[in-house]
């Protein structure tokens, strides 16, 4: 029996079930070749039961997390799918290390961050660190929050988010920066997205990209700063720097992108 976490430890229908085998390549083992595989298998589910039970246990004692009593009071932006019974999220993430040693990408998701003549907004950012961590995790824990005391400082009703934007990243820069030879080779991209009742505003710094699927279909949303667009080519060589084929298009034979936050060793080539 496989068990949904969405449906708070309840059996997942049948469909459900079927489609996560397929996805996970689960099939039935045979032959004592296979013992290993089968033991692995039942280590996991048992795992994944006593998850469960932890959490069954923290909700009927009155354990409740800060975030997920957050949530509780978002109940309304969930919306229920009878027929598969799994609750859908208003949103997620999932974030992989890969084969680095060192997690250097960073996430953000600030519910409400912001509110502005009686409109409510919510930021999610997507920072992809190089060099290291530390630029990464400053945008996430800063970022949003320079946004907010931006718009704060503004008058009028009517948010000029491209005016905000620039504004933040900037002054994102300068702070990290000012941390000094520490962080002098490390940097980070930056994809945000600020979404409001009535607005979608997306910026982006880098080459990570933000995508809207649209019927299925991915929309672009932003435009990937990479040396050997035409532009930014012509910009990085405008100021005295090289755009290098160095196992694909790199500043310097170094960055395999234009732009960043951070990186301080590489400026004016990388802003």
């Amino acid at each position: 029996m496989i068990l949904d976490s969405l449906t708070n430890g309840s059996p997942a229908p049948e469909s459900s079930c079927r489609k996560e085998n397929a996805l996970a390549g689960i099939t039935e083992l045979n032959g004592d070749g296979n013992k290993g595989k089968i033991v692995r298998r039942r280590r996991i589910e048992l795992w994944r039961v006593k998850s469960l039970s932890k959490e069954k246990s923290a909700r009927d004692q009155g354990i409740i997390s800060g975030e997920d009593a957050y949530f509780k009071k978002r109940r309304s932006g969930h919306k229920k799918n009878d027929s598969e019974g799994v609750t859908c999220r208003s949103h997620g993430s999932i974030s992989v290390i890969g084969r680095r040693r060192e997690m250097e990408d960073a996430v953000t998701v600030d519910l409400g961050f912001l509110r502005k003549a009686l409109k409510n907004y919510d930021f999610f950012g997507v920072y992809d660190g190089h060099g290291g961590s530390l630029v990464a995790r400053a945008c996430r824990e800063m970022l949003h929050r320079l946004l907010v005391e931006i718009v704060g400082e503004e008058s009028d009703e009517e948010i000029d988010w491209e005016k905000v934007m620039v504004a933040g990243f900037n002054k994102m820069d300068e702070e990290v920066n000012k941390i000094g030879a520490t962080v002098a080779t490390m940097g980070t991209t930056a994809v945000v997205a600020v979404v409001g009742e009535e607005v979608v505003v997306v910026a982006n710094c880098g080459d990570s990209r933000a995508v809207l699927s649209r019927g299925g279909v991915a929309v672009q949303l932003s435009d990937d700063h990479k040396p050997d667009r035409p532009d930014e080519l012509a910009r990085i060589e405008a100021s005295g720097g090289k755009v290098i084929n160095w196992n694909g298009q790199r500043v310097l034979g170094v960055l395999a992108t234009s732009r960043s936050i951070g990186d301080h060793y590489l400026k004016p080539f990388v802003i």
